[in-house]
């Protein structure tokens, strides 16, 4: 069961990853793509970890973008990001320079 919660949260990591380039205007890497869209139904899924991406991608937005990619209460993407953002801060320290 801990191995299926745990792919559960991947593909929703990748589905925010994609959801964040997507309004970036940049490519979505195939894999992610394919992470996204799987349901664990396949024999083999293609479960890919994009934690470390997701949050590098959030630290390099600019406060513009943040607001509209993350505050975005209009859309149910952001919304989920906003709270993935939050849990990561919560639950994973952020480097301090």
């Amino acid at each position: 069961m801990a191995n299926a919660n745990k792919e559960m949260q991947l593909r929703k990591t990748c589905k925010l990853y994609a959801y964040v380039l997507t309004a970036q205007g940049k490519e979505v890497p195939e894999r992610i793509l394919e992470c996204r869209d799987s349901d664990g139904s396949e024999e083999y899924d293609c479960i890919v970890d994009c934690v470390a991406d997701l949050s590098q991608a959030l630290k390099d937005l600019d406060s513009d973008a943040f607001n509209k990619i993350v505050k975005n209460t209009d859309s149910q993407e952001a919304r989920e990001l906003a709270h993935w953002w939050e849990m990561y801060q919560l639950y994973i320290p952020l480097e301090t320079k």
